[in-house]
Order: structure tokens, then C-alpha cells, then sequence
């Protein structure tokens, strides 16, 4: 995952928190730099830490405008969504 892709995740969570009546434990995230999840050797990528994942396609779905540029281009990639590796820590999930 990249930082932009990252960042625009989180951006759709914290929309959740500033204009929806929602859980706010549910919608709590932070970017992680640095993250090297289970079989990536080392490699190191940004990842979002969540505490529930329907709580971030809820907020996708919501805010799906975050998404996309000016020009109406797809800014984070089908594969973010679709294809994403997780990992959990402890009671949070990563998604990288």
C-alpha cells in the first residue's frame, strides 16, 4: 500500500467520525510506516491499522469521492480494496 493510499483510507475513516453518528472505537485508525507483514522478508510497506474492516468499506461506500482525483482517475487501485494482505494486532487488524 502506498502512503497516498494510506492516507486516503484514513481520510474516509476520520470523514466517518467528523460527520457520522458512528461508533467511534469502530472508525479509530492510524497509518503505520514501516510495516513488514508475514512473508514480505524484510520488505517494508505503509499499512492502516483499523479495528474493523465493514467499518472501512462502510466509509469507502460513504465517501467514495476520496477515491478519485479531479480528473475522476481511480487514486487508490482496485487491488488495495480487493487484493490487500492483513495481519492482526492483537485487538486491531493492519491492512497493508
Amino acid at each position: 500500500m502506498t502512503k497516498q493510499e494510506a492516507s486516503l483510507l484514513h481520510e474516509a475513516m476520520e470523514k466517518m467520525l467528523e460527520e457520522c453518528d458512528v461508533n467511534e472505537h469502530d472508525f479509530n485508525s492510524r497509518i503505520m510506516e514501516g510495516y513488514s507483514g508475514r512473508g514480505m522478508y524484510g520488505k517494508e510497506t505503509y499499512g492502516l491499522v483499523i479495528n474493523s474492516f465493514t467499518s472501512l468499506l462502510q466509509a469507502i461506500m460513504t465517501f467514495p469521492e476520496l477515491l478519485y482525483d479531479k480528473e475522476g482517475n481511480s487514486i487508490v487501485t482496485n487491488q488495495i480494496i480487493t487484493k490487500f494482505q492483513r495481519d492482526t494486532l492483537g485487538n486491531s487488524i493492519i491492512i497493508y
